[in-house]
């Protein structure tokens, strides 16, 4: 006995209708009638009485639906199973990738992950801090990495990683360029360039600010490249994550200078529980864990 024709037959038995039921299944109404025939014949009764203008269940129909059911369901129940088996069994795995990795030191994690498991292959999708928590939610990736202000949700396990702070990026010839640390209301008068609008830095940033009774001048909020490009072009001071600022260390075009009281924050990793992990996620978790903040 098909099982694809008992389901069929527990759609017809909803509907009541061929072309409704045979639409629902992506199939022609003549290929639906030929299983249901053929079903018919098996059981030796038959499931409907139709007439020109309608179609019923008989009794046997009626007997046979509730069992029917139940064949559907376990069709449904085991497919995923196996699906879920497979995908926990994978060897391989998706790893997110928040645009700008030096944030969380990306080549060094990956590089040290693939020496310790060379069998398991992996493939990347970057993403802004949005973008991945999207990702997520639709159950693309199971880990992707995190600010702890979004810790508070209970869709993921936050697994903090580095703790940092927020710095001041100055065009070499500004006046504050050579000062060992500045405040928050040395930069008040300032056109300020910061990330992502809506973001984990950009909201630190704005709530510092709101905290010293400062009204910030924010004339861009986008990305980390085009803010250190507009500070090249005398358009303003960015304000950004301190490994950012460790990357341009050697241009010659710009300054980083630290902000005093520091403006810190902790990033890391969000994943799903352990047991909805695939084996080769667990490993990943297992491998980072050794770089969570303590």
């Amino acid at each position: 006995m098909d099982t694809d024709y008992i389901k069929e037959f527990v759609m017809l038995s909803e509907c009541l209708n061929f072309s409704e039921a045979a639409e629902r299944l992506f199939i022609s109404q003549s290929s639906l009638s030929k299983h249901i025939n053929t079903l018919e014949r098996e059981l030796e009764a038959k499931l409907f009485v139709r007439t020109t203008r309608s179609i019923r269940l008989s009794n046997v129909g009626e007997l046979f639906l509730p069992y029917a059911r139940k064949i559907a369901d376990l069709c449904s129940e085991s497919r995923i199973a196996v699906e879920d088996y497979n995908s926990r069994s994978s060897t391989s795995l998706t790893i997110a990738v928040m645009q700008n990795p030096q944030y969380y030191d990306l080549a060094k994690y990956l590089t040290g992950f693939r020496k310790a498991y060379p069998d398991l292959s992996f493939s990347m999708v970057e993403a802004d801090e949005f973008g991945l928590y999207d990702m997520f939610k639709r159950k693309q990736v199971n880990i992707f990495p995190t600010y702890s202000s979004l810790c508070d949700s209970e869709n993921f396990i936050f697994m903090p990683m580095v703790e940092s702070a927020i710095v001041a990026i100055f065009r070499k010839d500004h006046p504050f360029a050579k000062s060992h640390s500045i405040s928050l209301h040395q930069l008040s008068g300032e056109r300020l360039l910061l990330p992502t609008r809506g973001g984990a830095l950009s909201n630190k940033i704005r709530s510092a600010f709101r905290n010293e009774n400062i009204n910030p001048d924010v004339v861009y909020e986008g990305s980390s490249i085009g803010c250190v490009d507009l500070v090249k072009a005398g358009m303003g001071v960015s304000l950004h994550a301190r490994e950012f600022a460790a990357v341009l260390s050697r241009d010659t075009d710009v300054s980083c200078v630290e902000i005093e009281p520091a403006l810190t924050f902790i990033y890391g990793l969000g994943h799903r529980a352990p047991a909805e992990l695939s084996h080769a996620e667990q490993l990943y978790l297992s491998y980072m864990k050794q770089y969570e903040l303590k």
